[in-house]
């Protein structure tokens, strides 16, 4: 059977908001060529691209970006250079927005943590991307809020209360340190419905995300594809597990 492969960015193959690491990249690189590879991540496509590369996004066949509600699909070229085309974006809405985004500011001054940088939401197409700690985190500063949520569970609380006073948006813990903020339905499970439903039914999919369990952000795409006879997700701890799983049969089909 045909195989089909995505992959989550960061925390997957690479270090939250950090670039690949060389010698992987060499090697991702390589196995790539005769796959059929996408991106399904909830990073811009310009951050995706700085991440991985222009090499290795060139050889993708196409990069679902913040969380699948933005499209670039790969067009073919004569020149050798590489041209994308923006297929689909969404748009977040949500009512009030002056209210909504009061809420987070209020999250951010209830939180106990005690280093914030500024900058604590990030508007992108089709989600906003919230961090206690701020988008300006060194990533030093980055790993230690990691190390707090991770002993007190702040993101999950946090998401709990907000799921409670606007159900008409979906809150999933992010990268090492964020939620992201969408739309009802707008997760990444919506590149199925959108682009490879038709391929599932002959075509094994395969997902990699480190973020699978909930309310993690790649729970839904993963949780959908387990429900398919097709479909599989493998949940990785980091770029170095995702190397060793290239290594297995299932990652050998081209």
């Amino acid at each position: 059977m045909e195989m089909i492969y995505l992959f989550d960015v960061d925390g997957t193959l690479t270090p939250a908001k950090n670039i690949m690491n060389p010698e992987f990249a060499r090697v991702f690189f390589e196995w790539q060529k005769d796959k059929e590879v996408y991106i399904v991540s909830g990073g811009s496509f310009p951050r995706i691209l700085d991440q991985l590369g222009r090499n290795i996004t060139d050889a993708m066949h196409g990069v679902f970006s913040c969380m699948g509600n933005v499209f670039y699909k790969k067009q073919p070229s004569t020149d050798g250079y590489s041209s994308w085309s923006k297929e689909y974006e969404n748009q977040f809405s949500v009512a009030k927005p002056k209210l909504f985004f009061s809420e987070l500011e209020r999250c951010v001054m209830a939180s106990e943590y005690p280093v914030k940088v500024g900058k604590h939401y990030e508007k992108r197409p089709g989600m906003v991307n919230f961090s206690i700690v701020g988008h300006g985190a060194t990533a030093e500063e980055r790993e230690a809020y990691a190390t707090y949520d991770a002993q007190t569970g702040e993101r999950k609380k946090i998401i709990a209360k907000l799921c409670g006073k606007y159900p008409q948006l979906d809150f999933v813990i992010g990268g090492a340190v964020s939620i992201d903020i969408f739309n009802k339905g707008c997760d990444k499970s919506q590149v199925i419905e959108r682009y490879f439903k038709k391929a599932l039914k002959t075509k094994q999919i395969v997902f990699v995300g480190d973020r699978i369990a909930y309310p993690g952000n790649d729970y839904s795409l993963a949780e959908l594809l387990m429900k398919h006879d097709n479909g599989l997700a493998l949940e990785t701890s980091g770029w170095r597990e995702t190397a060793e799983l290239l290594k297995g049969k299932l990652f050998a089909s081209s």
